[in-house]
């Protein structure tokens, strides 16, 4: 029991030693997280209605920043892929960086949910044999599944990996090897079943649509390693840790690939949306080009497109 209270001992030391710039950036995170209890706090206190949240917009930040998150998580399997299918060295000293990225964005993901509930004290219904999941029939508690499965998956191979590491020795390749594999297919899951959360929605004719789960993937294909070359560079420059040039370029090179299926995907969406000029093309229209003198999100829309 010592030894693995030992390794966590370990592992927390080494995560506030630093130089200043690394220890003011901790404090500056510490900071937002306080203003983030506050806020939360408030929410609990007078309701979801601090959010400004309507039937019309009922998911707004929370539901945004939890998709944009699941694409995020998809950084560790960009790099599980070359390191492991098709053994590519580069990848190999990158892929525990990707592993550790998924991780942080897949309790993000969690967390923008349990925001998004109201009731968090409800949460108990989640436990299996406790609560009532309501699977198979809910979407919801596939994504519960999911989520969850693919954070045990990514917390076990790193975990491991370090342990072997804190011990003097190697991960053993047939422990860890299979769950490998594993994560691969369970980041494409994570990622589809959030866009069947869209998909089922009958009352929101723009998202019934059965390209929402390619794109979603191509788009988070692209979010994922461009958040972890970003990350990268930034560990080459402050750290002793050398970044190979070929895993920055190897995951630049698959990005150029998904930006242009992502814009393919996007042209055939609007496509079918607008040229059939039936009444369900009005989401379309709105973020394109506005609809009835609103136009709040066409800047947005018209921004995103112009920089992928």
């Amino acid at each position: 029991m010592r030894k693995p209270i030992q390794f966590v001992a370990v592992l927390l030391k080494h995560a506030f030693t630093g130089s200043r710039l690394y220890l003011g950036w901790i404090a500056f995170l510490f900071l937002i997280f306080l203003g983030g209890v506050f806020g939360y706090a408030m929410q609990l206190k007078h309701g979801l209605v601090v959010t400004n949240m309507t039937d019309q917009v009922s998911w707004g930040a929370y539901i945004a920043n939890f998709t944009f998150l699941v694409g995020l998580a998809a950084a560790g399997v960009m790099v599980v892929i070359p390191a492991y299918l098709y053994k590519n060295k580069p990848f190999k000293k990158i892929v525990w960086i990707g592993e550790f990225l998924a991780i942080a964005a897949v309790l993000m993901c969690m967390l923008f949910v349990t925001a998004d509930l109201g009731r968090p004290d409800r949460a108990w219904h989640l436990i299996p044999f406790i609560g009532r999941l309501n699977w198979p029939m809910s979407i919801l508690s596939w994504d519960i599944i999911v989520l969850s499965g693919y954070l045990v998956i990514n917390t076990f191979l790193t975990t491991y990996a370090m342990y072997s590491r804190y011990h003097g020795g190697h991960p053993r390749r047939r422990f860890y090897i299979p769950v490998v594999f594993i994560s691969m297919f369970w980041a494409v899951s994570i990622h589809t079943v959030t866009a069947f959360l869209y998909n089922w929605l009958g009352a929101r004719p723009f998202w019934n649509s059965a390209i929402v789960a390619p794109r979603f993937l191509a788009s988070a294909f692209v979010a994922g390693p461009a958040f972890l070359v970003l990350a990268l560079q930034v560990i080459d420059k402050n750290s002793g840790f050398s970044v190979p040039k070929e895993a920055i370029n190897g995951l630049r090179r698959i990005m150029a690939v998904m930006m242009v299926i992502n814009l393919f995907f996007f042209a055939c969406e609007i496509f079918t949306e607008m040229y059939t000029g039936s009444a369900h093309a009005a989401s379309a229209i709105y973020l394109l080009h506005g609809l009835e003198g609103r136009h709040l999100l066409v800047p947005y829309i018209w921004s995103a497109v112009s920089l992928n």
